[in-house]
């Protein structure tokens, strides 16, 4: 009967030991994704910007195109008054 228990007892010393390996890695992918997460964030936010100024830009730029043709289909050329 001592025998089983001492069988019993290691089993269980392998599988906690195993659960503590788990739980150890499941903290270090957290700490990965943690740094990845903050890598690509700076990366997104970098991305909003730009793409928010390159609108604008080209927003403005389609106003003028529009407004030089305007002007230029209704027979008073650009600049001239």
């Amino acid at each position: 009967m001592a025998d089983m228990n001492d069988q019993h007892l290691l089993l269980l010393g392998e599988i906690k030991g195993k659960v503590d390996a788990l739980v150890d890695a499941d903290k270090t992918r957290g700490e990965v994704l943690q740094s990845i997460d903050k890598r690509v964030r700076a990366v997104e936010q970098k991305a909003a910007v730009a793409g928010a100024v390159s609108g604008g830009v080209v927003s403005v730029g389609i106003g003028l195109i529009t407004a030089v043709a305007r002007e230029w289909l209704s027979g008073r050329g650009p600049g001239q008054s």
